[in-house]
Formats: structure tokens, C-alpha cells, sequence
């Protein structure tokens, strides 16, 4: 593959990249709430003790120096259980 061919780079600002990866800004008081903040109204007005766990933990992660990616991701194994539990609350499964 020669360089010409080559799909160029894409950059994102930081807070472009949280708002994708779910983060929510610091003074959106939406702790606890399943989904990036309230950002994203059609998910519904959704808290459960999952997703408050899942934002503890990033929120935690970003608390100790983290960037809002590597906080995310050291968040990621709390994220399942998160989105199950909005499961189960919005759609009683």
C-alpha cells in the first residue's frame, strides 16, 4: 500500500470523544442516570444502582488524574451490568 492510498487521520477534541465514549460534563448533575448524562432524552429518565456504580467508577477513575478515555475504559467492566439493569427498568426484562 503506498502512501497516496493511505485514509487520512481524523482528530477529535477530548470533549468530542467523552460525549461519544458516554461521558457526561462534570456539571451535569445526572449521577446515577443510565446514558451519557442527559444528553441523550429518548433513552428515557433512567437511574439505577448499575449505572450509578458505572458513573462512580469513572467519575472516580477521572477524579485520580485519568484522562476521560482511560477512565471510561477502566470503567468498562462495570458497563454490562449497567446497561442491563436500564433494561430491565425501562422495558421490565
Amino acid at each position: 500500500m503506498n502512501r497516496s492510498s493511505m485514509t487520512p487521520l481524523t482528530t477529535f477534541e477530548v470533549v468530542d470523544l467523552a460525549s461519544v465514549l458516554g461521558g457526561a460534563a462534570a456539571d451535569d448533575n445526572a449521577f446515577g442516570r443510565c446514558g451519557p448524562g442527559t444528553q441523550w432524552r429518548w433513552l428515557g429518565d433512567v437511574y439505577t444502582p448499575e449505572c450509578k456504580a458505572h458513573d462512580a467508577a469513572v467519575r472516580g477513575s477521572l477524579a485520580q488524574g485519568s484522562s476521560h478515555v482511560m477512565a471510561h475504559l477502566k470503567a468498562l467492566p462495570k458497563l454490562p451490568a449497567a446497561i442491563g439493569s436500564y433494561v430491565r427498568a425501562r422495558y421490565g426484562h
